[in-house]
């Protein structure tokens, strides 16, 4: 007699769970890529309407000013609607959000109307929070001046310390900073009544066609790279930024914890910026208990 070798029942059993088991993980990565994929694209397609009326406004369309109204209704079908005048009576044309992408920002049950003035396209700013899958959100700023920022991660408050400008706000309205959870790059406008606006990244400023600048965070919540003053030009958040290590070693530092910032940046025309009064003093001492002051993540 012959004796054919095969699988046991066992063995064929083992096989199809693990086969099971990868097929899952390969669709649930792949479902997730494309909820995130979802959330962009939505994002996108928000900013690229807000810039639509702002160019309608620039060209005084119709011989008036165009906006964007954004609702988030009870019944859930977050929508936003192409209007025109100096407020929202009815709209243009409205498009809704896609099935689990949502309006945070505004609230339920609130709107918020973004509208352009004629020629030069500025407005009196506003935010917008579109959230999707697992509290995923994107924070899109539109500043007074007419730009329009967006980018994903969380929202930072509080102030920094300059012995010559005075208080940098960090929260400042309209200006809103966002840091990336772990490493990516920061996004948005910082304010000092003495510096003007700070500008943590080309993309903020419309500008990365001309000047490529951002301050970028690694996994570790380590700070690098240039931000920019209107007033005052570059600033550097780390020494090896500007190549200066060797005559003085700072650094900006984020802690992925408790969302503190500390340490110190530097500006050849302003001197060291500190950011928490935990080390704010001579020799990096702690002066909280005269001043009480630091920027930190939401």
């Amino acid at each position: 007699m012959k004796f054919k070798k095969g699988f046991t029942l066992l063995e064929l059993l083992v096989v199809v769970g693990i086969t099971t088991i990868l097929a899952g993980v390969g669709i649930s990565s792949y479902v997730n890529q494309q909820r995130s994929k979802l959330l962009d694209t939505s994002v996108q397609e928000v900013v690229s309407y807000l810039r639509y009326a702002q160019q309608k406004s620039m060209a005084q369309e119709g011989g008036n000013q165009w906006g964007i109204h954004f609702e988030n209704p009870a019944s859930g079908d977050d929508f936003y609607s192409l209007y025109t005048g100096t407020s929202y009576t009815s709209p243009v044309e409205t498009r809704y959000l896609p099935s689990g992408i949502t309006f945070s920002t505004p609230g339920d049950n609130e709107t918020i109307d973004i509208s352009f003035y004629k020629l030069i396209g500025d407005s009196i700013g506003g935010r917008i929070v579109v959230c999707g899958y697992s509290s995923q959100c994107v924070s899109i700023t539109i500043l007074s001046q007419g730009l329009i920022v967006y980018g994903e991660g969380d929202m930072v408050t509080g102030y920094a310390w300059n012995s010559r400008s005075g208080w940098v706000n960090f929260g400042y309205s309209g200006g809103n900073v966002f840091v990336p959870e772990g490493a990516g790059d920061l996004s948005g406008f910082a304010h000092s009544d003495n510096i003007g606006w700070i500008s943590l990244n080309c993309v903020s400023t419309n500008s990365c066609a001309s000047v490529q600048y951002k301050v970028s965070s690694d996994a570790s919540g380590n700070l690098s790279g240039w931000a920019w003053s209107e007033r005052f030009g570059w600033i550097s958040f780390n020494c090896l930024t500007d190549n200066s290590c060797g005559k003085s070693n700072y650094l900006v530092t984020v802690n992925q914890t408790t969302g503190d910032f500390n340490g110190y940046a530097w500006s050849q025309n302003l001197g060291w910026i500190s950011f928490n009064c935990a080390t704010g003093g001579s020799g990096q001492t702690n002066i909280c208990f005269t001043s009480n002051y630091k920027v930190q993540k939401l």
